[in-house]
């Protein structure tokens, strides 16, 4: 019975396939659905600035509201800071919608079989490493920059090469000489730890993305009417918490880049 109702299908490369070649630039089928889910979200976008939203809210304007409400309730979640959770909310926002539609996206049937020339010109663009880590490199950029603009560039490369520690902590002492040694080595670990930021953030991504895929291949393999309801609501599932879960560890990672000090105002003026 299960011959029967299988259905035959290959694990997907884990690399996308070239679509076409512009001037020596290979286009990719991730890079064509990226830049599909990009155009789509900037267009509603523009008719969403475009409308005029009133007192008496109308149903797509009460769905944006909602939207933006529980993205800014998360975010104040992780940042206990309304004034930083505004601030942060246009990136981490656009990484929650883009993310979010590419993770699910593959869902709609038919899309991924539409092919070009015998090859696949839609694949979903958080299945492809290449995104995922641009992404998170574009990330910990962005949270660097806003470190520097909160701690100014000698207070950012201080945290980092603790020169001025070292010469107090020997001032005070060979034991507090030593202890600025360690803390100064530390200092350059954490160099270590913001490249394992982008490291970190784009296999994370990718590899639960990529084995969702492989996993729905057998699943199907396997008994094609049975399962595959419930795996794609598993799949949209999965698919939001690791929108979710990418845009809250850029949010943290944000809001500990800045200035303690920074934070602290924040807080206060917010109450």
């Amino acid at each position: 019975m299960l011959d029967i109702i299988q259905v035959q299908r290959e694990i997907p490369a884990i690399g996308p396939d070239t679509v076409f070649t512009l001037f020596g630039f290979p286009v990719t089928s991730s890079l064509l659905l990226g830049i599909a889910i990009m155009l789509a979200i900037g267009l509603f976008g523009f008719f969403i600035i475009k409308r005029k939203y009133g007192a008496h809210p109308s149903k797509s304007q009460t769905l944006v509201e909602i939207m933006y409400e529980g993205m800014v309730d998360l975010i104040d979640q992780i940042t206990d800071n309304r004034a930083i959770s505004e601030k942060v909310i246009p990136l981490v926002g656009a990484l929650f919608v883009f993310i979010g539609i590419s993770n699910l996206i593959e869902l709609i049937p038919g899309l991924t079989s539409i092919t070009y020339g015998g090859t696949a010109i839609f694949r979903s663009p958080t299945t492809d490493f290449n995104t995922t880590f641009g992404l998170a490199l574009a990330m910990v950029i962005v949270v660097q920059i806003a470190s520097i603009k909160s701690w100014g560039i000698f207070g950012f490369l201080g945290k980092y090469f603790q020169f001025k520690q070292v010469y107090v902590g020997f001032r005070k002492g060979f034991g507090a000489g030593i202890m600025s040694i360690i803390e100064f080595l530390i200092g350059l670990l954490d160099i270590i730890s913001e490249i394992a930021k982008v490291i970190s953030l784009s296999f994370r991504l990718f590899g639960n993305l990529y084995a969702g895929q492989v996993l729905a291949v057998i699943i199907l393999g396997f008994v094609a009417y049975l399962l595959p309801t419930l795996w794609s609501g598993l799949g949209i599932l999965f698919g939001v918490v690791q929108a979710i879960v990418f845009g809250a560890l850029v949010t943290a990672y944000y809001t500990i880049g800045l200035k303690p000090e920074e934070v602290e105002d924040n807080v206060v003026a917010t109450t």
